[in-house]
């Protein structure tokens, strides 16, 4: 089979992001590291540090989801410009999505110190950092796809989508918290204590929460349409059909569990007893529901 000149551009261009995508994800190794102040290789294989892995494993996921924002669409005129293009965003987003789980930390989950759990192989946390990687990262790749352009002067635009869509993830989260208080308001626990004694299942569960939050973010993206003109505006009616959307997830997410796991009391067998099995099945109903919703949004 003979390729033509433009086949192997696009060869060259594809093997060109590749290693762009290779590099980004050795940095987010190292990165992960420096800021649980560990040896990424040493919590890996010396000392089997599931809890480190799996959240090195979302933050790897997170980062693949958002470049598939930055390399939609067309390759660049110039393999030059592709590889720019392709590594400058990719950096953003890297750190977009880094920038999102500290502000969920700082700002919500002020009790749990995510990266010193980590290096005590605290899976319970290692989820709620997946969790809110991933999040990240679905809104990311959806303000990367909703801005129909690559040019550089849209970074300020594409910075402002995410710090507005992050508003919307930090008022799940602190619906989240409430709900545990109000549903174990005799037992006098909260959420992140309950995360730092390592309740495995309701961290599942509260991370799926979020990546469904998320999803319904990136479905408010698909019915605002992106307007060069009025780009600030064009971000706030995404971040206010958002504030609508997300509420909207919750109730219809309610219901659907109701009716899936009719009979179950979840409080109890997710906040008290840690079943996982039960944490599992709503996780997947809150994914699986954002995911319906935005397809057919």
């Amino acid at each position: 089979m003979n390729l033509d000149q433009l086949q192997i551009w696009n060869l060259q261009a594809f093997s060109l992001d590749l290693l762009v995508f290779v590099g980004l994800l050795i940095s987010l190794k190292f990165l992960k590291g420096i800021l649980s102040s560990v040896q990424s290789q040493a919590e890996l294989v010396d000392k089997n540090n599931a809890a480190f892995g799996t959240s090195l494993g979302g933050g790897i996921l997170a980062v693949g989801i958002m470049l598939t924002g930055v390399a939609s669409g067309d390759f660049a005129d110039s393999l030059v410009e592709e590889v720019t293009a392709m590594i400058v965003f990719g950096i953003l987003g890297l750190a977009l999505v880094l920038a999102g789980r500290l502000l969920q930390d700082k700002l919500v989950l002020r009790q749990v110190d995510i990266h010193g759990e980590l290096a005590k192989d605290n899976l319970a946390c290692a989820l709620l950092d997946v969790g809110h990687m991933l999040a990240v990262g679905l809104v990311v790749r959806s303000a990367m796809i909703w801005i129909p352009n690559s040019e550089f002067n849209i970074i300020p635009i594409l910075v402002a989508a995410f710090f507005l869509s992050q508003v919307v993830l930090i008022i799940a989260s602190m619906y989240r918290m409430q709900l545990f208080k109000m549903r174990n308001r005799e037992q006098g626990t909260n959420l992140q204590g309950a995360i730092l004694q390592g309740n495995t299942a309701l961290a599942l569960r509260y991370a799926a929460f979020i990546i469904g939050i998320a999803l319904a973010v990136t479905a408010a993206s698909n019915v605002v349409v992106f307007d060069f003109q009025n780009a600030w505006l064009s971000a706030a009616k995404w971040s206010g059909l958002a504030l609508l959307f997300a509420p909207a997830y919750a109730i219809i997410v309610m219901l659907m569990r109701k009716i899936v796991l009719n009979g179950v009391d979840v409080a109890e067998e997710v906040d008290r007893q840690g079943n996982i099995g039960i944490a599992a099945v709503e996780g997947a109903i809150f994914i699986a529901t954002g995911l319906v919703v935005t397809a057919l949004i």
